[in-house]
């Protein structure tokens, strides 16, 4: 990999992503000043996850890793293949949204449990759901337009069509005195809407306008389905562990979705800037140098980003630790939320920074078995990740009684482990040297010392 490319493409993807953020924290800002930790921010919070939770399965994550190899390696079958992959992405997702506007309450009880107590609280829910969930027909296609671009190494666009989101529900909610759910519900359509745009026209600006094309070749697809069911988990883990969180939240006490909701947002800032920065420009250099067969720069290539990640996770781990309290407090507490409120989120907040240096890996280790078609051991990663989060869930909150502190620690310890068994693989299989086992060991203890000493906080 041409390092000094690598790194201009990875800093103008984060520049943009960072700039997303800022509007991001504006808007969780004006909602949160607005609202407080209230029944309807809870609501908003709990509820927006179950399209965020398929818009991993069909969008950004699953798309991008299954999708950009599959370009590469189509060579002059681009065109037709594009255009059979957005037509069953256009009809499967098509049907997906008419099925949850036909059983909302299903998807309601499946994802927030504990709103079944309360009547009102199920009905408003079901009724916000059917509001936005088409925004996921709308967000999977901008990931689809946006793995196209990354897959000619355009990075810019797609890092910078979440601002368009987030400009969109601050304008929204700074012109409606009475902030309600269905307020928030058409902005987000709106939004949707605007991101398709912006990446459609850009996408066409660099050769290609999709048409539906019903005559499937399943030789050209193949490929793209064998990354693709994996893509689904290793995209979607993080945003399923966050949804068993919110449904082990939705039993706490009230305001515990929000103060989950605003500390984890905390943590997608360095997540999205550099994690997935780098996993994403990574993607394409690395599928290269795998089917052109170039151990060394590949070698070269994995060293650089697992360094990378690590490093900048871990500086923003020691941000996090020390500095918890203040962060929310500065960014939060006015309005109707509390100093009670930023006490209980920086709570979670270092919780959930105990595994950031990990979940950065992780996003970097998912890209190296993307692109050297390593799936099933993504599938099987996802399937251990999730399990262990479950039941550290139930250990945490019911035995241990850490409450929603415990709901966070559980999403943390849970990427270590992913981690350990992702670093040893990488390692015997060649693609790591001692180096990055002697970094991820050294991170591993000191994390862990770093828990046990905490941990008599909530103890």
């Amino acid at each position: 990999m041409n390092i000094s490319k690598f790194w201009k493409s990875s800093l103008g993807f984060s520049f943009f992503t960072f700039i997303s953020r800022i509007f991001g924290y504006l808007r969780d800002l004006v909602l949160s000043s607005n609202l407080g930790a209230s029944a309807i921010h809870d609501i908003f919070v709990v509820i927006f996850r179950i399209p965020n939770v398929f818009r991993s399965f069909f969008g950004e994550g699953a798309m991008s890793q299954s999708l950009v190899p599959s370009i590469i390696e189509a060579n002059q079958h681009q065109t037709r293949f594009l255009n059979q992959v957005f037509t069953l992405l256009v009809c499967i997702l098509a049907v997906f949204v008419l099925f949850v506007e036909l059983f909302p309450v299903f998807f309601v009880t499946l994802f927030a449990p504990g709103y079944l107590a309360d009547l009102d609280t199920l009905n408003n829910s079901t009724n916000f759901l059917r509001l936005i969930f088409p925004y996921i027909l709308l967000i999977s296609l901008v990931a689809f337009f946006g793995a196209i671009q990354n897959s000619k190494k355009y990075f810019q666009v797609v890092a910078a069509t979440p601002i368009i989101f987030n400009i969109t529900l601050i304008l929204f909610a700074l012109s409606f005195s009475n902030l309600t759910l269905g307020v928030i519900g058409i902005s987000i359509l709106i939004a949707g809407a605007l991101q398709l745009l912006l990446n459609v026209l850009y996408t066409a600006k660099l050769g290609y306008l999709p048409t539906f094309d019903f005559n499937f070749d399943a030789s050209l697809l193949r490929t793209f389905f064998n990354r693709l069911l994996p893509a689904i988990f290793a995209a979607g883990i993080y945003q399923i562990n966050i949804l068993v969180d919110t449904i082990f939240a939705s039993f706490q006490v009230a305001g515990s979705p929000t103060w989950l909701y605003l500390s984890e947002r905390i943590i997608q800032l360095p997540l999205g800037m550099f994690g997935v920065a780098i996993a994403l420009v990574s993607l394409p250099n690395i599928t290269e140098l795998f089917k052109s067969k170039k151990s060394k720069a590949l070698l070269k290539s994995t060293m650089t980003g697992f360094a990378s990640v690590s490093l900048i996770g871990f500086g923003a781990f020691l941000g996090l630790y020390f500095l918890s309290e203040p962060i929310i407090q500065m960014l939060f507490q006015r309005g109707e939320f509390l100093y009670s409120d930023t006490l209980q989120t920086s709570s979670s907040l270092l919780a959930y920074a105990f595994g950031l240096p990990f979940l950065m890996s992780n996003k970097f280790f998912n890209t190296i078995y993307f692109a050297v078609s390593k799936t099933k051991l993504v599938l099987w990663l996802g399937v251990f990740s999730l399990l262990l989060n479950i039941i550290f869930n139930y250990v945490f909150v019911y035995i241990l009684e850490l409450e929603h502190v415990g709901i966070a620690l559980a999403t943390s310890i849970s990427s270590i482990f992913v981690f350990i068994v992702s670093v040893a693989w990488l390692s015997l299989n060649k693609f790591f040297n001692m180096g990055a086992v002697l970094l991820a060991i050294a991170f591993i203890i000191l994390i862990a010392i770093l828990i046990s000493n905490t941990y008599y906080l909530y103890g």
